[in-house]
């Protein structure tokens, strides 16, 4: 709506560097599910994955996520649920997985800084599951499966 008054040049670099942040971001966050494909197959074949079995793995994951996408496209709606559950392991783990690997002088300023961030991560899950919630019983799921 009020988009009226951009120009179509700043319109469209948005738009482009929208596409290339998720072809970007699809491929360092998938690289956890395709090294496990390719670990699976190098342990099975006691050789290295070749590099066309590699792109072909890749392709094939990038289809069945698109089909999933497709297919439930409500899943959108639940992204602030997923995303406040998971949020622990990106802001809140690692200040504790950091004090218990390297183990600071206790109560020092270190310990205080990374138990502090640890809860505050905590703390900004909770809210956003609460704030999810209560989004979705407030609006409700339109599930529609195949109709985006």
């Amino acid at each position: 709506h009020g988009h009226k008054n951009t120009s179509n040049f700043v319109l469209g670099s948005f738009c482009m560097l929208v596409v290339i942040h998720c072809l970007s971001t699809f491929q360092i966050y998938g690289m956890v599910a395709f090294d496990n494909l390719e670990s699976k197959y190098t342990i099975r074949k006691s050789k290295p994955c070749p590099r066309w079995l590699r792109v072909a793995l890749r392709i094939f994951s990038g289809g069945v996520e698109f089909f999933i996408a497709v297919a439930l496209p409500f899943l959108g709606s639940l992204a602030p649920l997923i995303g406040g559950l998971t949020l622990p392991l990106a802001y809140a783990y690692p200040c504790f997985m950091w004090i218990s690997i390297k183990k600071p002088k206790q109560k020092g300023a270190v310990w205080w800084i990374n138990i502090g961030l640890g809860w505050l991560g905590l703390a900004l899950s909770v809210i956003l599951v609460v704030a999810a919630a209560w989004n979705l019983a407030d609006k409700g799921l339109n599930a529609n499966f195949f109709k985006p």
